[in-house]
C-alpha cells in the first residue's frame, strides 16, 4: 500500500513539476507577445549552450585522443640510441651506426602504421614533434591523422609535389600542419614572430627517411594564399628548381626583406631547405611560413642569436596594410 502511495505521488509531483517547466519555459496561449518573446530567446540560448557543450566535449576527447596517438610514435621515434663521442674515432663510429640501426627500426614500425610515413620534425622546447606523411594530393592530411583516420587535426604533411628518395630529394621541401589552438601540429609555428621565442628555438631538427639533419631558420614571415590579396603576385616559395645562383640569391632575397626576424643566418645556392606553412588569422587566406636551411659540414649546429633582431620594416602582403589602412612602402 505505502508503494502504490509513493508511486501516486511521485507522478503527482512529475506532472506538478513538467505543468511549471511548461509554463514558466515553454511559450503557450496564456502568454503575451514580451513573455512569448523571453521565452523563445531563453530556449535558443539553452540549444546554444547544449550544442557548443557537445562541440568543446567532442574537441577536447579528440585533442586526447590525437595527443595519445602522437605521443606514442613519439615515444617510438625518441627512444633511439644516444650518441656519446669520447673523440676516439672507432668509437665514435660505432655510436653512430648503432644510433642508425635504431633510427631504421623507427622507421620501419612508423611505415608499418601508415605506409606514406615520409619524415619527422621536432623544434626542441615546443609541441612541434611529429611524424610527417605525403599523399598523391594536399587534401588527405588535412582531415586525416597519421592513423588514416579523419581528424580535424589532420597530419603534418608534404607537398604532393615534393620528389624525396634516396636517389633524389628536392632542395626545397614545403610542410604543412594546421594551426591549432591547442598548440598542437603547427600551432606553435606564430611565437616565430617574436625575436625571443626564435633566439629560444633558432633550430630545427629533421628527417626523412634517408638523412637526419638540423636546419638553421633564417626566415618567418606572413604571406597570401591568393593573388587578389597582394596585388596579383604570390612569392613562391615552393621553388626547387633555380637557373643559377644569381636567381637563388634574388628568390632568398625576397624573404629576407618579408623576414620579421633579421636572423643574421645566411642561405646560399645549393643549400637544402624545408618551409614550414600553416594558416594565419592576420587576414583570410594568410600563412605563416618559417624557412630554414640545412646546416653545413664545415659549420656548427649552434646559431650566433645576439646576430638577430626584429625587422623594422618587413614586407606583408598588400591586404594586411589593406586591413590596417597603411600604405605598402613596397609599391610606388
Amino acid at each position: 500500500m505505502n508503494i502504490l502511495n509513493k508511486e501516486i505521488n511521485f507522478k503527482i509531483n512529475f506532472k506538478k513539476i513538467w505543468k511549471h517547466i511548461f509554463v514558466s519555459y515553454i511559450p503557450n496561449k496564456a502568454d503575451n507577445i514580451k513573455q512569448i518573446f523571453f521565452k523563445v530567446l531563453f530556449l535558443v540560448s539553452l540549444v546554444a549552450l547544449i550544442v557548443s557543450a557537445c562541440y568543446l566535449a567532442d574537441y577536447f576527447i579528440e585533442s586526447d585522443r590525437q595527443n595519445g596517438i602522437i605521443d606514442d610514435s613519439r615515444d617510438l621515434w625518441h627512444n633511439t640510441v644516444s650518441i656519446e663521442t669520447d673523440g676516439d674515432g672507432e668509437n665514435d663510429e660505432e655510436a653512430l651506426k648503432a644510433a642508425e640501426e635504431a633510427r631504421q627500426k623507427a622507421i620501419q614500425k612508423m611505415l608499418a602504421e601508415n605506409d606514406q610515413f615520409k619524415g619527422w620534425i621536432t623544434i626542441k622546447g615546443t609541441k612541434v614533434d611529429n611524424p610527417i606523411y605525403q599523399a598523391p594530393d594536399n587534401d588527405f592530411y588535412l582531415d586525416h591523422n597519421q592513423q588514416k583516420k579523419y581528424s580535424v587535426y589532420g597530419a603534418l604533411y608534404f607537398d604532393c609535389a615534393n620528389l624525396i628518395s634516396e636517389q633524389h630529394t628536392d632542395s626545397n621541401l614545403a610542410i604543412y600542419g594546421h594551426e591549432m589552438k591547442d598548440g598542437s601540429m603547427f600551432g606553435q609555428l606564430k611565437k616565430y614572430k617574436s625575436l625571443d621565442f626564435y633566439k629560444e628555438h633558432p633550430t630545427i631538427e629533421f628527417s626523412t627517411l634517408y638523412k637526419s639533419s638540423t636546419y638553421k631558420v633564417y626566415a618567418v614571415f606572413l604571406l597570401n594564399a591568393v593573388k587578389e590579396d597582394d596585388n596579383n603576385y604570390i612569392y613562391n616559395i615552393y621553388r626547387t628548381r633555380f637557373l643559377d645562383i644569381n636567381d637563388f640569391n634574388a628568390w632568398s632575397a625576397e624573404a629576407y626583406e618579408r623576414s620579421v626576424i633579421n636572423t643574421g643566418v645566411d642561405v646560399k645556392y645549393g643549400d637544402n631547405i624545408i618551409t614550414l606553412i600553416t594558416c594565419s588569422e592576420d587576414f583570410e587566406n594568410a600563412r605563416f611560413v618559417v624557412m630554414a636551411r640545412e646546416v653545413r659540414e664545415d659549420e656548427k649546429d649552434e646559431v650566433d642569436v645576439s646576430k638577430a633582431g626584429v625587422n623594422a620594416k618587413p614586407r606583408y602582403p598588400q591586404k594586411w596594410y589593406d586591413k590596417r589602412k597603411k600604405k605598402n612602402p613596397y609599391i610606388n
